[in-house]
């Protein structure tokens, strides 16, 4: 039942959240920062640094795409090897973060379950919103998988954000039914699905979760 996320949607959370909290965040950075001289300093700093970490970061994700659309293993290896590299010479960045996510799924897909849990528990632990968000789902969905549904539940028992809201509840709803909760599960595929309404996302996947319920329930 458990259905992971697309990188194109993520990113597409990603913007949206950006474009409701990215000016009162890069505020607060200016305060830190402490001052209009050593802003520009910081400034000049982070982009050496992030015109560094965006050089591998982008060799990575075409190697992803590389590797997707020519079923390339040898591609997908050296992604894993610049993922790797993110995480190891500018940790603490969001490429970083990203270099984590992008592990953590290759685990996943790889079936090697306890690395993927082991990658995206340090992202919950330290990133910052949305990172962290987007970590808590994958999390959850791993947690389906290794059959912790207690886990997963807590996880995402509060939602952090309304724009993550279809996919905590989403989880949730995965999490019930392996519990075998179907009535549960349905009720969250249900409000997922009215949260995914309301921003905008693929309703598809969600619906046919609900009906397949709805289905067994009748059976």
């Amino acid at each position: 039942m458990t259905e992971l996320r697309t990188d194109e949607e993520q990113a597409e959370m990603l913007k949206n959240w950006w474009a409701e909290n990215g000016t009162s965040l890069l505020a607060t950075v200016v305060v830190v920062a402490g001052g209009w001289l050593g802003w520009n300093f910081y400034q000049d700093q982070q982009q050496a640094t992030g015109e560094a970490a965006s050089a591998i970061y982008s060799a990575m994700t075409e190697k992803v795409a590389q590797a997707q659309m020519a079923g390339d293993s040898g591609a997908e290896q050296e992604a894993v090897v610049l993922a790797e590299q993110l995480k190891k010479d500018f940790d603490g960045t969001t490429y970083s973060q990203f270099g984590s996510l992008f592990l953590a799924r290759i685990a996943a897909e790889n079936g090697d379950m306890d690395s993927a849990a082991k990658e995206l528990r340090a992202l919950v632990d330290t990133a910052e919103a949305p990172i962290k968000y987007m970590a808590k789902v994958r999390l959850g969905n791993v947690l389906v998988e290794q059959n912790d549904v207690d886990g997963a539940l807590a996880l995402v028992s509060s939602v952090d954000d309304p724009a993550y809201a279809s996919q905590y509840l989403e989880v949730k709803g995965d999490a019930l039914f392996r519990k075998g909760d179907l009535s549960g599960a349905r009720e969250a595929y249900l409000a997922a699905i009215e949260s995914a309404t309301e921003l905008g996302l693929d309703t598809q996947p969600l619906q046919r979760k609900a009906d397949y319920l709805v289905a067994a329930e009748d059976a």
